[in-house]
């Protein structure tokens, strides 16, 4: 079939941009199947930031994490006829792009590695915010700052560990996707989370000396804590 046909099968065009937004993905990569390159194109626009940003915090290599990303979109493309709606279609991206994360990491680990976070975007923001005119521009650097010192908590914290806790809370994904994502037993999933989200607060706290850094955390904190009491 030839991906490139835009056009449904009834010879009328395919839905525009617009209107896909309102599709949710896994009827955008049924309509990739079809032949309707406009949808993947709307799957790139969600995802190429998100997936940016959860390989960039892994190999800290802003020219191989958009490498393994433009790969981990061509493999959806290509790939995409082998997709089915048993996963939900994060899921099987994230999959997808943890496992050449992973490969990538196995050919260099004969060399030293240091491993990043960057806040990434979330399923509805763009990878960079418009500037707003009204903002207070101190708060922008009290973010960034936070965002520095979260990449260096986060670098400290092993690997094993590191992985399902950004893809949840990072990436949002919930504990049922991230074990189809790592392969791990659920309570294996559970427990890495928990381990690394307490090694995340013994580690980053010491470096919060700012007082709307720590405002900033606790807020943080407190997100969290509402989404693990609505996990049980």
């Amino acid at each position: 079939m030839n991906l490139s046909r835009d056009e449904n099968f009834n010879g009328q065009p395919a839905p525009r941009r617009a209107e896909l937004r309102d599709f949710r993905d896994e009827d955008l990569i049924v309509m990739v199947q079809e032949g309707k390159k406009k949808s993947f194109d709307e799957l790139v626009a969600r995802y190429k930031g998100r997936l940016f940003s959860f390989i960039l915090r892994m190999v800290k290599d802003p020219t191989l994490a958009e490498e393994l990303t433009q790969e981990t979109l061509i493999r959806v493309y290509i790939h995409a006829a082998k997709y089915r709606e048993i996963a939900k279609f994060s899921t099987w991206v994230f999959t997808i792009a943890t496992n050449l994360v992973r490969n990538k990491m196995r050919q260099r680990s004969r060399r030293p590695r240091v491993i990043s976070l960057n806040p990434a975007p979330l399923d509805d923001e763009i990878p960079v915010d418009p500037a707003d005119p009204t903002a207070d521009p101190s708060e922008g650097i009290h973010r960034e700052e936070l965002a520095g010192i979260i990449n260096e908590a986060t670098s400290r914290i092993p690997e094993k560990y590191r992985i399902p806790f950004l893809l949840r809370e990072v990436d949002q994904l919930s504990y049922e996707e991230i074990q189809q994502v790592t392969g791990l037993k659920l309570g294996t999933v559970r427990s890495r989370i928990n381990r690394a989200r307490n090694r995340f607060r013994q580690l980053i706290k010491p470096m919060l000396k700012n007082e709307i850094l720590l405002e900033e955390l606790e807020k943080i904190e407190a997100r969290a804590a509402a989404e693990k009491n609505n996990d049980y």
